[in-house]
């Protein structure tokens, strides 16, 4: 299987808000990003995103693959989350994790590569995006669709639905038609982390699509304890968590429904987004 690969990189600075990722470092107008010749599918993606620290507060991230390149319209897919209880210090890194996915594209044609920054206003984000192409089917050789859905948790042991998607205030929840199961979860989730404690962080899938009644899936742990008068505490950066081969059978064209909930102290405001990757 012959691979190529393209990046493009750039700045999030407002929340909720679709932006165009449209570098590639030095080269600050590479044009537009063309699939490959020969090239019939993205097999993976290539991300990382991360806060600048200049605000106490919290998010969640997410990229949008769109343009006439995407067989199946617009994609989207979770790269993080993260929080910051002082707004006067942080540093932290995070490398870049390959996501397998088997998205159908055309030849020669246009993809947009947007980031989004949702939640609360962090500062300010930067994203990098890779694309895997390959000019055969991987991960499987079922085509992928997919569900991203995204929410504030702001209080423990309560159950919070989960139904936006940055710029998107109100995104379709039906499985994709002919899609008979979710194949892999992509879930990040962190606490701004204003208040002391510790708490956990749960994934609820459920709603009528879901053949086997709820599932729950563990996302993260988080933690916090206020720091000497002068000090500054440590960013929270949480990674996107791949669950391959979940394989929850799901009725196609049916609804799905998507909680998050933190568990145990109250550690301030959670933020989780989660992308469903279905499979036929």
């Amino acid at each position: 299987m012959a691979k190529q690969f393209r990046a493009r990189e750039g700045d999030v600075t407002a929340v909720d808000t679709k932006t165009a990722l449209t570098t590639v470092g030095s080269d600050t107008a590479p044009g537009a990003l063309f699939v490959p010749q020969g090239k019939t599918h993205i097999t993976a993606v290539i991300v990382s995103a991360i806060q600048n620290m200049a605000a106490a507060t919290g998010y969640s991230g997410f990229i949008r693959l769109e343009g006439p390149g995407m067989v199946n319209g617009p994609e989207t897919i979770v790269v993080g989350a993260g929080g910051n209880n002082v707004a006067t210090g942080g540093n932290g890194v995070k490398e870049a994790k390959r996501i397998p996915i088997n998205l159908p594209v055309t030849e020669a044609n246009e993809i947009q590569v947007f980031g989004e920054m949702c939640g609360t206003d962090i500062g300010g984000m930067g994203f990098v995006v890779g694309l895997e192409f390959s000019d055969a089917a991987g991960d499987g050789a079922s085509e992928h669709r997919t569900i991203t859905l995204e929410g504030d948790v702001t209080a423990t042991d309560t159950r919070t639905s989960l139904d936006s998607q940055g710029s998107i205030s109100a995104p379709s929840k039906l499985v994709p038609a002919g899609y008979t199961k979710i194949d892999k979860i992509i879930v990040a989730g962190a606490s701004d982390g204003l208040a002391n404690g510790k708490a956990s962080l749960l994934l609820r899938i459920g709603g009528n699509a879901v053949l086997g009644g709820e599932q729950v899936i563990p996302i993260s742990t988080v933690g916090r304890i206020a720091v000497q008068a002068g000090s500054d505490s440590a960013p929270q950066i949480a990674q996107p968590m791949v669950f391959e081969n979940v394989d929850i059978a799901v009725s196609p064209s049916d609804t799905i429904s998507v909680w998050a909930e933190q568990a145990g102290d109250d550690t301030g405001t959670c933020y989780v987004a989660a992308t469903l990757v279905f499979a036929k």
